[in-house]
């Protein structure tokens, strides 16, 4: 099915909390300005990275601090913050034991205050708000879609069918509310599927033609227009990121690259292994992409999207509980570094069910670190860690 064969092979983010730490070394990220970002909208701003388990990475004075994020008694996160400089989105759903299962949309400030539902659905139910997973196979965890554009933040919603239409909604930075964008004619079935010139990318299914085809949307006009199609053979594995799409063959696992502005299709990586030794693509950027393949023993390898050559990825970090290996992502670009989480521990502690009755819970957390992308992608273990620092 469309949903099972895209996979959003993405760059995610990071954070620190033990006194164990990787060697401190000069990894500096590039300060940026607080200024309110566009298009595509992720888990960093420039300065800061917000992590799946809600804490914050703050390169302005190197620590992790816990995000405590706003939402009702009935409500469970959904999709984890997105950041686009001034304001932090995120989505909530109601849980099972709610009266109508409806999902809702909040803006917050980059700290977790003023808190505000922006948006909730009407028809409760099954209703899914379009999300992505920004890290592959080894996902960071399910983000809520949004764009920033004509300073306003723009979101989407698929109703109860995945092959259904989305709906646009549109809030600017100083209204309240969303409200759905009305266009003039109604936009094709899609799934988000990446950015090109700061405007969505979108992947429909035609049975009829038996393939995938790409589409682009201009939020503010309504108008689409369509990119590229591949044959509905074997299904993809398939991201757009700045107006390229990678696609990777799921049989073959062959990585190509398309230029969505011309048109022009080019191979990039043909796997030369047996099939037991598949590598599949991580995640790609700057340049490069990150490809891990899917059985012992474990192996990474970076290839040189420019010229297709291939060196093993040799970071590790450790999971404390199982003493573990695990390949080193990079979890958030915050200029010329990457963030990555150097150690991985999990913890149980008393906490409460829905109904009310008491029970253990499990909880995660990470030591995090800045590395320079140069080091990164040549093995270089220099790392700059942040430090954890609760307020409570």
């Amino acid at each position: 099915m469309l949903a099972s064969a895209l996979v959003l092979l993405l760059i995610a983010g990071c954070g620190q909390r033990t006194e164990s730490a990787p060697p401190v070394a000069s990894a500096e990220p590039e300060q940026a300005e607080e200024t309110r970002l566009e298009g595509w909208l992720f888990p960093w701003d420039g300065q800061r990275y917000y992590t799946g388990q809600n804490e914050v990475c703050d390169t302005a004075d190197m620590t992790t601090r816990p995000l405590s994020l706003t939402m009702g008694p009935w409500e469970h996160l959904t999709g984890y913050p997105v950041a686009d400089g001034r304001f932090l989105y995120y989505s909530t759903s109601d849980t099972q034991y709610a009266p109508d299962l409806s999902e809702q949309v909040w803006r917050c400030n980059p700290d977790g205050s003023g808190a505000k539902m922006i948006w909730k659905s009407e028809t409760g139910g099954e209703g899914l708000l379009e999300n992505a997973r920004l890290g592959g196979q080894v996902t960071d965890a399910a983000r809520m879609v949004a764009f920033a554009q004509q300073d306003a933040v723009w979101f989407f919603y698929r109703g109860d069918n995945i092959f259904s239409s989305p709906e646009v909604y549109r809030c600017g930075v100083e209204e309240a509310s969303a409200r759905r964008v009305e266009y003039p004619d109604s936009l094709p079935c899609g799934i988000f599927t990446g950015e090109m010139n700061g405007q969505p990318v979108f992947c429909g299914l035609r049975n009829e033609d038996r393939e995938y085809f790409f589409w682009l949307l201009d939020l503010a006009t309504g108008e689409t227009r369509e990119l590229f199609t591949l044959p509905d053979t074997t299904g993809y594995l398939s991201l757009v990121q700045d107006g390229m799409l990678y696609f990777q063959d799921q049989e073959s696992a062959s990585l190509y690259e398309v230029d969505l502005s011309i048109g022009k299709q080019r191979l990039v990586w043909q796997q030369e292994q047996k099939p037991a030794t598949i590598a599949w693509v991580q995640f790609i950027g700057d340049g490069y992409a990150l490809l891990e393949n899917t059985s012992l023993p474990m192996l990474a390898c970076s290839l040189d999207l420019a010229d297709g050559s291939i060196t093993e990825a040799t970071l590790r970090g450790m999971n404390e509980s199982s003493g573990e290996e695990y390949v080193l992502h990079a979890l958030a670009p915050l200029g010329n570094c990457y963030v990555v989480e150097c150690r991985h521990h999990t913890g149980i502690r008393a906490g409460m069910s829905l109904a009310g009755e008491p029970q253990q819970k499990r909880y995660f957390w990470g030591d995090y670190a800045l590395i320079e992308k140069e080091d990164y992608w040549n093995n270089v273990p220099e790392y700059r860690p942040f430090t954890w620092v609760d307020d409570g």
